[in-house]
């Protein structure tokens, strides 16, 4: 593997110095198979596949991070949930796996370093992760994929009615978080075991679209932190946490609890991340759906200008996607994306 430079563009944006150009994370998952003309199933169920169209596509788009073909819903069928997968998206969790607090003890937790308890996510997830790093030319970062500890258990309960019962029962809310929480941590130690440089973590139902600040304390606060340490504890990787939508006031706690850089929605003015965020790296945020993938290549371009403007040009920005890269993104504005944030410095 070639040392290109990539991870030390990520470390110097993150301390906030400059080197003449953005780093970028193309924020790609699936993305990857359709530009390669496979179906998001075809490449979830082939490892070597996996690996080999995100490394192409990453390579292509000039990102410094690729992450392989992971759907995010497969744990849930090591679990014993029920999980529908269709032929070109992702998988989609259809019912709660547990109807109230007397079913909780006998939500299943898999242990990710026993394929016997969780092939589905070993193969999918580990093979994937390990081919990647077989393959990889040159030295970009690595990247798993994990729900947030909330997002896990608004699977398992139901998102809605998990929402309805931080009002009825609260208690039973935040035991389904603790007992998923410990699961996103060994699952991410299990996948940079596998090769994953950096912990990425997406937790949507974190949202100030969706739970206050004072509940994202009482309800995320702890087990994102429990999850950040447990994992760089493990292996003292840098620590990624993705959250959609509104996050103005909840980014601005975030590094206290061990996040290293944080992905934020195109919902959020980057000026404001900026200043929300202080001493924290920021990650985004060009509008994935208008601009990225309804977009011209100039609008892209544009965007990207502004963005790093705004909230990269002294350091301590990573540009990407708002959220992750729709499926039917156009190759060249993600390459687009990524040259930009090498063109701003010569301009």
């Amino acid at each position: 593997m070639k040392d290109a430079g990539h991870r030390d563009a990520v470390a110097a944006a993150m301390n906030f110095e400059s080197i003449g150009r953005t780093p970028v994370n193309n924020f790609a998952v699936v993305t990857a198979a359709r530009s390669a003309g496979y179906t998001v199933t075809q490449a979830r169920n082939d490892p070597l596949l996996s690996a080999r169209v995100s490394v192409d596509y990453a390579m292509k788009t000039r990102s410094d991070f690729v992450k392989p073909i992971l759907d995010s819903q497969i744990p849930f069928a090591d679990m014993g949930g029920e999980v529908r997968f269709p032929e070109d998206d992702y998988g989609m969790v259809p019912k709660p796996m547990i109807n109230g607090p007397e079913e909780l003890e006998g939500l299943a937790v898999f242990d990710p370093f026993k394929a016997s308890e969780c092939p589905r996510f070993t193969s999918v997830f580990v093979d994937s992760i390990e081919e990647t790093a077989r393959i990889l030319p040159e030295d970009l970062h690595i990247c798993g994929l994990s729900w947030g500890p909330l997002t896990m258990a608004g699977y398992a309960m139901g998102t809605e009615n998990m929402m309805f019962q931080t009002l009825l029962e609260p208690d039973y809310v935040k035991a389904t978080v603790k007992k998923v929480t410990g699961l996103v941590a060994a699952m991410e130690q299990r996948m940079i075991e596998a090769g994953a440089t950096v912990l990425w973590m997406a937790d949507p139902t974190s949202s100030e679209d969706l739970i206050s600040k004072d509940m994202f304390r009482e309800y995320s606060y702890d087990a994102i932190r429990e999850v950040i340490a447990d994992t760089k504890a493990y292996c003292n990787v840098p620590a990624f946490v993705h959250i959609c939508g509104n996050t103005l006031n909840t980014m601005s706690v975030l590094k206290e609890i061990g996040t290293d850089c944080f992905s934020f929605d195109h919902a959020v003015d980057p000026a404001a991340a900026r200043k929300s965020a202080g001493d924290m790296a920021i990650m985004g945020n060009i509008d994935p759906v208008s601009v990225m993938m309804m977009g011209t290549p100039e609008m892209v371009k544009r965007e990207s200008y502004r963005i790093i403007d705004a909230a990269g040009s002294d350091g301590g920005l990573i540009l990407a996607p708002g959220c992750e890269m729709p499926l039917n993104t156009p190759d060249e504005n993600a390459v687009m994306m990524g040259e930009s944030a090498r063109s701003y410095w010569r301009s």
